[in-house]
C-alpha cells in the first residue's frame, strides 16, 4: 500500500483507471477518501491506494496503441486483404479523377453554347401553349382537308373547311 495523499486526478492515473471509476470506488468503499477544503471548494483526497486496485501492467511498455501503429500483429490474410484495398482504392481515385476532368469539359462546353443552366426560359409556359395551339389551327386552315370516301368507285374528295 502507497502511504501518499493523492487526488482524484492522480489516483486514477496511479492505478489505470478514469476519474469517475475512482469515484465510484470512493462511493463503493473500495477506496477511503477525505473531503478537504481545496482552491475551488472541497476535494476528495485518497490516503490509500490498495495494490488489489492497480490493473495488471503490460509487459512490454510501448503496446501498438501507444505507438499508433494499426498493422502491429496483424496476420498475413489481413495484411493481403489490406494491400489489395489499397490497390482498389488507387484504381477509384483515378477514376473518379478521370471522370472530374471529363466534368470540366462537358461544363466548359455547356458555357460556350450559352445553353441555359436549368434556368427558365424567358417565354412564359401560356404563351408556349397558345402559340402552339396558334400554329395548328393556323396550319389547318390554310390546308385543305381530304376525305377518304366510303364509295366503291375508290375516288377521293377534296373538302374545304368552311369559314
Amino acid at each position: 500500500m502507497n502511504t501518499q495523499n493523492f487526488t482524484i486526478a492522480q489516483a486514477a492515473e496511479k492505478l489505470g483507471v478514469s476519474t469517475r471509476t475512482i469515484r465510484r470506488y470512493i462511493k463503493a468503499g473500495k477506496l477511503r477518501a477525505d473531503l478537504v477544503n481545496g482552491p475551488f471548494g472541497e476535494e476528495y483526497r485518497i490516503r490509500e491506494l490498495p495494490e488489489d486496485l492497480k490493473k495488471l501492467e503490460p509487459a512490454e511498455p510501448w503496446t501498438a496503441l501507444e505507438k499508433r501503429d494499426p498493422l502491429a500483429g496483424a496476420s498475413q490474410d489481413a495484411m493481403a486483404v489490406l494491400r489489395d484495398l489499397q490497390e482498389k482504392n488507387l484504381a477509384l481515385a483515378a477514376q473518379l479523377g478521370a471522370a472530374t476532368e471529363r466534368i470540366r469539359q462537358l461544363e466548359s462546353q455547356l458555357k460556350t453554347k450559352n445553353i441555359t443552366d436549368g434556368k427558365a426560359s424567358s417565354v412564359p409556359w401560356w404563351q408556349k401553349l397558345f402559340s402552339g395551339i396558334r400554329a395548328l389551327f393556323s396550319s389547318k386552315s390554310e390546308q385543305p382537308m381530304t376525305v377518304q370516301s366510303t364509295e366503291t368507285d375508290g375516288v377521293s374528295k377534296t373538302v374545304e373547311p368552311a369559314a
